[in-house]
């Protein structure tokens, strides 16, 4: 009966507030206030959450939930693109409740955070990179996590965007000649990012660039590797053959 009364008066605080109004808490309690925010929070109204999550933080000082207020206020930062808020919520978290319920929630969501602020792999990668770092944090800190499977996911596509800047600059370098500096950038995308999507195109550039060097052993290495053990698309495998018989 009570949690029935109590779910009444959170649907009336909804109606009577409407979508673009700051709710008011006004002879609320706790509980009331909690189911509130997470109606907002269900509902997509992210002005409102944060509101009424800050409401919590400030009347209960202490409160046996603020890591949960915290999280919670992180998301909904998010969604709204306050990076830095969003962040300053979610290390509040890592930091202050290291072992609470909602810590590995926490570290995933930063690295989810800063994976949502990547840019094209051509332009700078500082968030991508800051990303990796804290999807290795969880992995090593959370082994056990529900998250596991989810964080290995994002593992896979952070190290995939970042060994395509790798061979974009890679590239970028045969054109210009310069092979100590190509060679660099391919043995990274090669070697620092496990299987990624661009392997095969990886092995192709760096039989490109070995025969640049006049180097057709090795050249032939690369190119039959690619060929071998990489899915290629038809074009990729069309031109590394072709390369490879140029250089028999």
């Amino acid at each position: 009966m009570i949690k029935y009364i109590l779910t009444t008066v959170v649907l009336f605080f909804v109606l009577v507030t409407g979508c673009g109004t700051f709710p008011s808490t006004t002879g609320m309690e706790r509980e009331q206030i909690i189911q509130l925010a997470d109606q907002y929070y269900q509902d997509g109204k992210w002005t409102q959450a944060s509101f009424l999550y800050t409401e919590l933080m400030f009347r209960y000082p202490g409160d046996m939930e603020t890591d949960f207020f915290l999280y919670r206020s992180g998301l909904v930062d998010r969604e709204q693109k306050l990076w830095a808020d969003a962040e300053f919520y979610l290390y509040r978290v890592v930091n202050e409740f290291p072992r609470g319920s909602w810590a590995d929630d926490a570290q995933f969501a930063l690295a989810e955070t800063m994976w949502r602020q990547r840019r094209d792999y051509r332009r700078d990668q500082t968030q991508v990179i800051r990303a990796r770092q804290e999807i290795v944090r969880f992995i090593e800190t959370y082994p056990a996590s529900q998250l596991r499977e989810s964080a290995d996911e994002l593992f896979l596509q952070i190290n995939d965007h970042l060994a395509l800047r790798a061979l974009f600059i890679g590239e970028f370098y045969i054109n210009r000649e310069d092979t100590d500096a190509a060679l660099l950038y391919l043995r990274d995308a090669m070697d620092s990012y496990g299987e990624t999507s661009c392997r095969g195109a990886v092995l192709i550039a760096m039989g490109d660039l070995y025969r640049s060097m006049d180097n057709r052993y090795s050249a032939r290495t690369y190119y039959t590797r690619a060929i071998e053990t990489c899915e290629l698309t038809s074009d990729q495998e069309e031109e590394a053959l072709r390369r490879l018989q140029e250089v028999q």
